[in-house]
């Protein structure tokens, strides 16, 4: 069972696996009038933005999962008020979500626009690992408020 994770804390965006991350990525820029954002419709536009980097690259977009969808809601909550953000095992995300074998993650916390965290997402290794995996195959995004930012959690699923 394949277990892939990345993460992205504050503004800075880096690949990390179920470990501590690696120092190092790129800066989001942290602009957007995110308080203007239905937590709902930020999320909406990272999955839109998400499938249209897949298509760039000549990928089927990620079916959207309702299983996926509330994993990531719990694991933004399960974030808020942390001073790091860091990666919950996924074995339960696999388990809930049934017959998947396979979860991988990307977290934020920024005041960023979804375009912007999605292009910071593709400029950190872990992360476009993650989007362009030709083997993940749905995916589900849950964002909450966090102090002025906007936690999200991206979920993929897989066969």
């Amino acid at each position: 069972m394949a277990l892939l994770a990345a993460c992205v804390w504050g503004a800075l965006l880096g690949g990390c696996g179920t470990a501590e991350p690696p120092p190092g990525g790129a800066t989001a820029p942290t602009t957007g009038a995110v308080e203007a954002w239905d937590v709902d419709d930020y999320a909406t536009e990272l999955v839109d933005l998400t499938n249209a980097a897949r298509a760039e690259r000549g990928l089927r977009p990620l079916d959207e999962s309702p299983c996926a969808r509330q994993a990531a809601l719990e694991r933004a909550a399960a974030l808020v008020g942390a001073e790091e953000l860091e990666h919950a095992p996924l074995a339960p995300v696999i388990d809930a979500c049934a017959p998947r074998t396979t979860a991988a993650e990307n977290l934020v916390s920024s005041a960023a626009g979804p375009a912007d965290v999605v292009d910071a997402w593709l400029g950190s290794a872990g992360h476009r690992a993650n989007i362009v995996d030709p083997g993940l195959t749905e995916l589900g995004i849950g964002c909450v408020r966090n102090d002025g930012e906007l936690l999200c959690s991206q979920v993929f699923l897989g066969p």
